[in-house]
């Protein structure tokens, strides 16, 4: 017992003798920091002036703004044409060929590479709940020029790759004139003269019903540079579809001009066939649906009423459709149906019987044919002009698509005052580690 009372006051002796030893370090070492508190706190400044210095010359690189989207389908990640949004277009090919242009650095650097200077990361990027996801509608859009862009700043680029994706943005998801674009030669793959009038009447017509739609948008907009309007541009599409057309067609069809006379005629009568087909079948329903109303029970002619429950499960007498009143819709129908067939028919065989009488002669084919000549040029000239006038319009319109803020990075941040604060306290702690660490071992070789 006496020993190994012996031992275990050894032991105790041991360990009270380590524990002192790690106090009277610690003891010094802190001695050492109360007296050189001035050297520290240099080390400390120098530190982080130093790292300040260091976050604000990069930052001298760096410019950032808020890219904002302004309508209504962007809370639906789509542009506006109800298409998918993908925010890293701002990347693409297309956007850094028009900043290479704008920039003046043509041949100086690739698409590739410039797009390595562009960094694009939503301002709100988290999960809501489960596998709700928010849709972020802003975003923080970054240009770092790391050396590879000489004689311009981050700033100025920046501010042109701005310029350069607002306008790709305008041009691919803003507006779609396809419809307007109008080519003669659309026209040249019949040379039958009334089915030429057809595709000009077809052309006028869509035409038409475009800037009717402009003008309910905005009937009083006016063009800056033309001062035209979409209600001046619907009356001349108005005039052109009202007056020259029908008066083309009204030529061609008095004079019976055709290239292909006997080809013409056969390809009418055809149709008439068609049509007195479908008009027979019409008839024939509409027949059947009358048969069917007048041999119905005249007991439910009457009004249908049957038991239903309303939004407080309360039962009530419900008026219903009959099979008559069914019947009589149909009817209607192919009534309606069999009327435009009937007129159709009229006038297939009025064109046939105005080209079988009339002799056109050579004279009326050329004067027929300047006609279409100016037809032509009087619609591409429309189509040109409204294309110029939705043009402007679109632009102005889509202008508060998107907008761009400057991203409110204070001086503080901009310097990285709190990090530089941060690894300056880790440093001057990893020093008094060091010092503590080395006057522990520096007494126990002195026990040694």
């Amino acid at each position: 017992m006496k020993e190994r009372n012996g031992f275990g006051t050894t032991g105790e002796m041991g360990v009270s003798a380590a524990s002192g030893r790690v106090l009277s370090s610690m003891q010094n070492a802190f001695n050492v920091f109360r007296k050189r508190w001035y050297f520290f706190l240099a080390a400390f400044i120098i530190i982080c002036v130093a790292l300040c210095v260091f976050n604000y010359t990069r930052s001298l690189h760096t410019a950032s703004t808020v890219l904002s989207l302004d309508y209504e389908e962007a809370s639906q990640g789509m542009t506006p044409n109800k298409t998918r949004f993908n925010i890293f277009e701002i990347q693409s090919g297309t956007v850094m060929e028009r900043l290479i242009e704008y920039a003046g650095l043509e041949g100086k650097i690739t698409p590739e590479e410039l797009s390595e200077c562009i960094s694009v990361q939503a301002t709100h990027d988290k999960s809501i709940s489960g596998n709700v996801n928010y849709i972020s509608t802003s975003f923080v859009v970054r240009f770092t020029n790391s050396g590879v862009i000489e004689g311009r700043t981050a700033e100025n680029m920046l501010s042109l790759l701005c310029k350069a994706y607002r306008e790709y943005f305008v041009e691919h998801y803003g507006y779609n004139h396809s419809i307007l674009s109008f080519d003669v030669d659309d026209l040249k793959f019949n040379n039958e003269y009334l089915i030429t009038v057809d595709l000009l009447e077809l052309k006028c017509s869509q035409m038409e019903k475009y800037v009717q739609l402009r003008s309910r948008e905005s009937k009083n907009y006016q063009d800056p540079e033309t001062g035209m309007t979409f209600s001046a541009l619907e009356q001349r599409v108005d005039n052109f579809y009202a007056y020259d057309l029908a008066r083309l067609r009204s030529f061609i069809i008095e004079n019976g001009i055709a290239n292909d006379r006997p080809g013409l005629v056969s390809l009418l009568n055809y149709k008439i066939r068609m049509d007195q087909l479908v008009y027979n079948k019409l008839m024939a329903a509409y027949e059947e649906d009358n048969k069917g109303i007048r041999l119905y029970d005249a007991a439910m002619s009457a009004v249908v009423m049957i038991p239903t429950q309303d939004q407080t499960m309360q039962y009530y007498m419900s008026r219903t459709k009959t099979g008559m009143d069914n019947m009589a819709i149909h009817a209607n129908e192919q009534l309606t149906g069999a009327a435009e067939k009937t007129e159709q028919i009229e006038y297939s065989i009025y064109l046939t019987e105005k080209l079988a009488a009339a002799d056109s002669g050579k004279a009326k084919m050329e004067k027929a044919d300047t006609m279409i000549l100016e037809m032509e040029a009087t619609l591409e000239k429309l189509a040109a002009d409204i294309q110029a006038v939705d043009s402007a319009y679109m632009s102005a319109k889509s202008r508060n698509y998107i907008s761009f803020s400057d991203d409110t990075t204070g001086f503080a941040k901009r310097i990285g005052l709190v990090p530089a604060v941060l690894f300056a306290v880790l440093i001057l702690c990893a020093v008094f580690v060091c010092m503590f660490l080395r006057m522990i071992f520096s007494d126990k070789e002195k026990e040694v």
